[in-house]
């Protein structure tokens, strides 16, 4: 009797076991998460935004063109100024001393010329004497518009409208010729300057780029949205980060003050200017969705309850982290990354950031 109950309680758990077992087994699978991207059409990712930098499209770096003392300092830095403004002067006491000699010089020499010139139309003079009072007159005339030049390079005047971005002497100071000590910069029009990388820039046809126009979005400002326009790009990379610097310009803004320095965000569509336009079939995907099986290129492709499926695409080309594609519509959604640890029929969430990382 013994014996038989043991037996019958045996049986029982390993019943129990086997329920559990097969209650474990029959349980939903797990939901993994992924890497989910938006396939883009090809235009959508012709659109690119770059961050850039705010410059004033003319500056210039302002010297006296001669030495000496530096008596009057009129402008600061942040003054506004006009064409023709005096923005430094020097001492001129040594200049206009040196024009009145010039001055005394070229008035004897004319005397003379004009004497020995009347002198030989009465044969009282030679030739010879006359085309040496001529050179002394061309000499002392040369000398005397030199000195007038170097009097008038006492002042410093504005090339151009604009405002004084920097000044880096102070008054009484010794200044040297050609030594900037101005910086001067018209914000009439502003350019944007940032870079683009040379892999897309070699996609793009230098004649139709000159038409691209883009928009501009201030850091301080993301909400507003001004126009510019390309103006020009440079023909060598840089040799750290192999980009090319492209300038776009703008008119100076009514609503605030854009000055030399600040951030901004130029969103450019490049389509219209690339040498290879994409037809209206191919898409963009990321880089990292696109993986090969058995010779052909495939996506895992989501329906709407982000379910996986084995997709096929035909690859067009690389264009820097995204690969154009045909074989898959626009919208839809694909596995942007870890493909391979994807299977058929496998349902996926979004991967969420942690916070914190």
């Amino acid at each position: 009797m013994y014996r038989l109950m043991m037996l019958i309680t045996s049986v029982l758990i390993l019943t129990a076991c086997g329920e559990e077992a097969e209650s474990q087994s029959t349980q939903e699978p797990v939901i993994r998460p992924a890497k989910i991207a938006v396939v883009q059409g090809a235009e959508q990712q012709a659109r690119r935004i770059f961050p850039g930098t705010i410059e004033a499209a003319q500056h210039s770096a302002l010297s006296f063109r001669v030495s000496g003392e530096l008596t009057k300092l009129p402008v600061q830095a942040g003054a506004r100024v006009v064409k023709g403004q005096v923005l430094a002067e020097l001492d001129q006491s040594d200049y206009k001393n040196t024009l009145a000699d010039r001055q005394a010089k070229y008035d004897l020499a004319n005397i003379q010329y004009k004497q020995i010139k009347s002198l030989l139309e009465k044969n009282y003079a030679s030739q010879t004497k006359l085309d040496e009072v001529r050179a002394n007159l061309k000499a002392a005339q040369s000398a005397l518009a030199i000195a007038r030049d170097n009097l008038s390079y006492t002042k410093l005047v504005a090339p151009f409208d604009g405002v004084v971005a920097r000044v880096d002497v102070e008054n009484y100071q010794s200044i040297q010729a050609l030594k900037p000590i101005i910086e001067l910069q018209d914000v009439g029009d502003i350019d944007i300057v940032f870079n683009v990388p040379e892999a897309l820039l070699t996609q793009i046809n230098p004649q139709t780029a000159r038409d691209l126009c883009g928009v501009v979005r201030f850091d301080s400002r993301p909400d507003q949205e001004f126009p510019a326009c390309y103006k020009k790009h440079d023909s060598v990379p840089d040799t750290l980060t192999r980009t090319y610097q492209v300038v776009f310009t703008m008119p100076q803004g009514s609503s605030f003050s854009v000055l030399p320095g600040m951030s901004v965000s130029i969103e450019v569509n490049l389509a219209p200017a690339l040498l290879q336009p994409a037809a209206e079939t191919v898409v963009s995907v990321p880089l990292g969705s696109v993986f090969e099986r058995g010779g052909k290129e495939y996506v895992w492709l989501l329906d709407e309850a982000l379910v996986a499926s084995l997709h096929p695409v035909n690859v067009i080309r690389i264009v820097d982290d995204h690969i154009l594609v045909e074989g898959v519509a626009s919208g839809s959604k694909v596995i942007a990354a870890g493909v391979s640890y994807v299977q058929e029929g496998q349902q996926v969430r979004p991967l969420a950031k942690e916070r914190g990382l």
